[in-house]
């Protein structure tokens, strides 16, 4: 199983972002690879990167209706159990969305596909 982190849409979004071509093949992996999954956390977070970007309301909405139709159905939650592990994690430093994709691609065993270096530490990773 795979975990998509926000930087594959952050870098999907910009043409200009030297890893857009491998983030676009990211997103696509969603609609033709069966254990590929978006985090609910990945969603909520890339709004907060929208917004911190000054992204309009309305180009934020514009931005999720392009994405939803790579996203799907293939959402992830984060469970009450990953919640707690990603408290600890945070204990150790790490930031709050950081440390929520963490803890669940830990419980489920998953792949986090990310070039994030603090999720590199503790779980699988590719790019």
């Amino acid at each position: 199983m795979r975990l998509l982190d926000t930087v594959v849409f952050v870098s999907a979004l910009n043409p200009a972002e030297s890893h857009h071509k491998a983030a676009v093949a990211h997103l696509k992996s969603l609609r033709s690879v069966p254990d590929v999954y978006v985090p609910t956390s990945t969603l909520t977070e890339l709004d907060i990167v929208l917004r911190n970007n000054e992204y309009s309301r309305n180009e934020i909405y514009e931005t999720r209706q392009a994405l939803a139709p790579f996203i799907g159905r293939k959402l992830m939650a984060t469970t009450p159990t990953a919640h707690q592990m990603a408290a600890m994690l945070r204990l150790g430093g790490m930031t709050y969305f950081d440390s929520l994709i963490t803890a669940l691609a830990q419980e489920r065993k998953a792949i986090v596909i990310t070039r994030d270096l603090e999720i590199t530490k503790r779980v699988e990773t590719e790019w």
